[in-house]
């Protein structure tokens, strides 16, 4: 028998789950050789829940489909799966979309609570921002349309901090939602492509991309200049009107995959104007220079994503899109697979 999966309360040794033509796998010590959950046809982008008993996934029937559905898979304490994937909610079972087309529902997350998964209905420059009960998949018909680029789940699990979705060049808010009743903007006018939520829940973070060149556009971005910002939101409640967000790094580079650190630190990635690769950055003092960390992550996404005891899993710049896996500082990297589309801790 395996040893128990070590999530959440182990930052020693953590488990990271992906995915890789069209079958999911735990990678159980993270750095060690997957271990394959399904046989696909085409699952993908795995969201762990919290205490690692199940694991949300985009599904579909075949490889062929043009729309997919969010699933569940169920894993013993020693990420044995248990019965068979069941599905938490179907293209039916939501309301009727305007236009006639495959429904994909994607980038599904767990609340850090363990009662709801999220997820975005993809559509051209964004999608519609979902969120399930976990147990019924269901979907409350009042939930407010939300247009979102990306999200992240607050730490006590009733908020999400979301950046609207755009097909053109053009400012976007970021956003607060209460789960369950309204969204509130924190931030007018951005130019953000990423957020996430400060470790103590107290802040929201977003990486916004370079707009100071179109300082004529119309309509104008409020916040132009590149870098990661920070507005608060005492208790994840956006405050009435939002206090002016705090650039803690600034520059002309392309900012984004912004997370916060257990360690107090706050990680991003930058990329030049050739796109050719992303530096993964950490900014440990808000008045001290962010140290460059890795040199090849992939532009590509997935971007980079942190798990328990900041440890980092991206993808490299080889042709074999290499899943790769770095400890605390001193640790030697360790490659898990390769050819991996999509990876992910336990929220």
């Amino acid at each position: 028998m395996s040893a128990p999966l070590s999530i959440g309360p182990n930052p020693s040794r953590p488990a990271l789950f992906y995915a890789k033509a069209g079958a999911l796998y735990v990678s159980d010590p993270a750095g060690s050789p997957g271990r394959k959950l399904t046989n696909g046809p085409a699952d993908t982008e795995p969201a762990p829940s919290p205490d690692g008993a199940h694991l949300a996934y985009a599904h579909k029937a075949k490889a062929s489909d043009e729309g997919s559905e969010v699933w569940v898979l169920d894993l013993s304490p020693q990420g044995e799966v248990i019965g068979t994937p069941r599905r938490l909610v179907g293209k039916d079972e939501l309301p009727a979309p305007v236009e006639m087309r495959p429904r994909k529902f994607t980038s599904p997350r767990w609340s850090p609570t363990g009662e709801r998964v999220a997820f975005l209905e993809l559509e051209e420059g964004g999608g519609l921002l979902f969120v399930a009960d976990a147990q019924t998949g269901a979907v409350p018909r009042s939930q407010p349309l939300l247009f979102a680029k990306s999200y992240a789940w607050a730490p006590d699990g009733k908020h999400i901090a979301w950046v609207g979705g755009r097909s053109d060049v053009s400012p976007v808010a970021v956003n607060v939602f209460t789960v369950g009743a309204r969204s509130s903007p924190v931030a007018n006018d951005t130019n953000a492509f990423a957020v996430a939520y400060g470790h103590d829940g107290q802040s929201v973070l977003f990486a916004n991309g370079d707009a100071s060149g179109m300082a004529a556009a119309e309509p104008r971005f409020a916040i132009d200049q590149g870098g990661i910002y920070s507005v608060a939101t005492p208790d994840g409640v956006p405050a009435d009107p939002p206090p002016t967000p705090q650039p803690l790094v600034t520059g002309q580079a392309y900012y984004g995959d912004v997370a916060a650190l257990a360690s107090g630190a706050v990680a991003f990635t930058t990329a030049d104007a050739t796109n050719r690769s992303k530096k993964l950055q950490l900014l440990k003092d808000p008045s001290a220079p962010s140290s460059t960390t890795i040199g090849d992550v992939a532009t590509d996404p997935p971007g980079p994503a942190w798990g328990p005891g900041d440890v980092v899993a991206f993808l490299d710049t080889s042709p074999g899109r290499r899943l790769v896996v770095l400890g605390p500082q001193g640790s030697a990297p360790k490659q898990v697979d390769t050819e991996v589309d999509s990876f992910a801790w336990p929220s």
